[in-house]
């Protein structure tokens, strides 16, 4: 078996610590509860706790002293399509996690950057083709009922593998064009068969399912789904069958589908009066803190479906929230620390650091796919949008929107990674309106209209909407600066708002003209390098060439320099030498710096979050990301409230 740390990319000043996870048979052999569970097992409503625990129960050490039972954990979410939230928080129980970020250790050796979780073992060949995975022998369901290699094989011969319900493969699936074979070796061992060396595989299965269909092998319970499934109940099938069964498989919204998660939904989105998630606590969970206590400590946690983000603001600054940053409620903005500054006392809160792995917090994407020719060209020139960037006063913009909280970036990684470009980061920001009208008379957009605005090959004026989601109102602000820069060099900029929802419907149909988003990616492109080539359909500047390299709907052939960056990709994906992926991932860097696909306004210097004065085990600084589990892979289940 190959040393797990090869298959991690190492970053410095990021350093990424795995919590003391061992035996906890070697630990505690006495097991405790929750009060509330210890009342159900004296009613005879539940089994012991020893009984709900798996042989070999994952053992969490707390961050800093064991907890206490009891209490609610609140949040919020930004809207009823925002799965991100929940699989980040309490939903994140992968085969595989991310490990804990701890600013105070130094970095001496590379470390692995994933750990065990709800698979206890694996062992994979030298070329890291072939994953044997063993399961944690007596591991339940929230319903009581086994979790075993059957439910794996179910996932993989009945929902992977059958093309209605997933037309396309997962990219991390798929290996020289061959899909992934999965073999039953017994009832808590499974071998995953790849066409190919797929070195990234397990920090694929760490990063979170922002999605409602997980597609992921633990996450399709065989007792339960199968009822609903043609290949076991004929009564089941029907022109709507895979609708229906998507629909009982969404963890989200159906609170009788079992989980294997700290905390179980029991009134979903959509539910109720659809302004509230609720989750009370799992008593078959399977981990154990170092004393034997069974996870997690809060009883219950309550989510609330919040869109109006000033609403959610006052209500943060008032304490209703147990935690919340740019990542979980996205409105510990620049803008907003003020505010909370002011009511921190009243609030009952305290700041915390959030390290942001973002690339830029703000980029903006021309569609070079444009279902308009004439668009499509101008789009696809990369000195019109060079001529674009150019004309961005982003000092000004930094300054009066973002209250200097960042630098005039591209979208780059970030300066703590080893990818870093300082002239990838800084080309083509400097602020001059007379170098971008020259830029633009120069691709021969002389012609303009009596309001100035210049005119395109088939004499239509230069104008084209830009599309931004509401959760953030700085996107919205410093759009409309850009569109006043950008009214000096003859264009004119339409500024649409819409939420996430109905943005992420027009990007994918490829019915935009532009769209505003942020880049993850700052120290993870490796597993998240859609801001840098066309990977997926959420590429905004390229939705079809994404699309093609998915095998998706509507895919369109990418140009020559996508290609070659999609075929080294497919090198990065699946080297298993740490240093050769880092070299190939320099060369996909290099290909997009050149391309300069996207116009990046700035990279945040730091962010911010609030928490309750009474969370315990709550990091000060916390890494997070879109592809890191924010704040998942702090371990939430051992969150708890400290006495008064």
């Amino acid at each position: 078996m190959p040393d797990l740390s090869k298959l991690a990319l190492t970053v410095p000043k990021l350093t990424l610590v795995a919590l003391l996870l061992s035996s906890a048979a070697a630990l505690a052999q006495d097991y405790h509860e929750a009060p509330v569970l210890s009342d159900q097992v004296a009613s005879g409503a539940l089994p012991p706790v020893e009984e709900r625990l798996p042989a070999n129960p994952m053992v969490v050490e707390p961050f800093e002293a064991v907890g206490q039972y009891g209490g609610t954990w609140r949040m919020v979410m930004s809207s009823p399509s925002d799965i991100g939230t929940l699989a980040r928080t309490i939903g994140y129980e992968n085969f595989v996690r991310s490990v804990t970020w701890q600013p105070d250790i130094e970095q001496a050796d590379i470390v692995p950057d994933v750990i065990m979780n709800v698979a206890e073992d694996v062992e994979i060949n030298e070329d890291g083709s072939e994953y044997t995975f063993h399961l944690r022998e007596g591991h339940k369901w929230s319903d009581g009922e086994p979790f075993t290699a059957d439910d794996v094989m179910f996932w993989y011969e009945n929902v992977y593998s059958n093309t209605a319900l997933f037309p396309s493969k997962p990219t991390w699936t798929v290996r020289n064009d061959k899909p992934l074979v999965v073999e039953k070796i017994d009832d808590t061992t499974v071998k995953f068969v790849f066409g190919g060396p797929n070195g990234l595989l397990l920090q694929y299965m760490a990063t979170p399912a922002n999605d409602a269909e997980q597609n992921q092998p633990f996450a399709y319970p065989k007792h339960y789904l199968e009822q609903f499934h043609p290949d076991f109940n004929a009564s089941a099938g029907g022109t709507d069958w895979v609708q229906n069964f998507h629909a009982k498989a969404d963890m989200w919204r159906n609170p009788e589908m079992p989980r294997l998660h700290p905390w179980i939904i029991t009134q979903g989105i959509g539910q109720g009066s659809g302004s509230q998630v609720i989750a009370e606590r799992n008593p078959y969970y399977f981990k154990v803190d170092t004393e034997g206590n069974q996870l997690p400590y809060f009883d219950r946690v309550t989510v609330d479906i919040i869109t109006d983000a000033q609403v959610t603001t006052l209500k943060a600054a008032n304490g209703d929230f147990d935690m919340l940053d740019s990542y979980v409620g996205f409105v510990a903005t620049p803008e907003n620390r003020g505010t909370f500054f002011d009511n921190q006392e009243a609030g009952g809160y305290e700041f915390y650091e959030v390290l942001p792995n973002r690339a830029n917090l703000m980029i903006v994407s021309l569609n070079m796919t444009h279902k308009d020719p004439v668009l499509r060209d101008l789009f696809g020139n990369k000195v019109f949008r060079q001529a674009l960037s150019t004309a961005i006063n982003r000092e000004e913009v930094i300054e009066l929107v973002w209250l200097g909280q960042g630098l005039p970036y591209q979208t780059v990684e970030r300066p703590e990674s080893p990818l870093f470009d300082e002239e990838m980061a800084t080309q083509f920001t400097d602020f001059d309106i007379a170098k971008a009208n020259e830029m633009l008379d120069g691709l021969g957009l002389t012609e303009k209209d009596g309001n100035g605005i210049r005119l395109m090959s088939d004499g239509r004026p230069l104008q084209f909407t830009i599309d931004i989601s509401v959760i953030r109102q700085p996107w919205i602000d410093s759009a409309e600066l850009i569109k006043g820069y950008w009214r000096q060099i003859g264009v004119d900029l339409l500024v649409n708002t819409s939420d996430t929802t109905a943005l992420n419907q027009r990007v994918e149909s490829n019915d935009h003209d532009a769209a505003v988003w942020s880049a993850s990616g700052g120290a993870d492109s490796i597993f998240d390098p859609k801001y840098y080539f066309p990977s997926s359909w959420a590429a905004f500047y390229a939705t079809t060439w994404g699309q093609w390299f998915t095998n998706d709907t509507n895919p369109e052939e990418p140009s020559e320099a996508a290609k070659q960056q999609m075929d080294l990709y497919q090198q990065v994906f699946a080297e298993v030498d740490a240093s050769e992926r880092l070299r190939l991932m320099q060369e996909v860097l290099r290909i997009s710096k050149d391309e300069f696909y996207t116009i990046g306004v700035m990279q945040p210097t730091s962010d911010y979050g609030i928490v309750n004065k009474r969370m315990g085990n709550f990091p000060s600084v916390l890494l997070a990301s879109s592809e890191y589990a924010h704040p998942g892979a702090a371990n939430p289940e051992q969150f708890y409230y400290e006495a008064e």
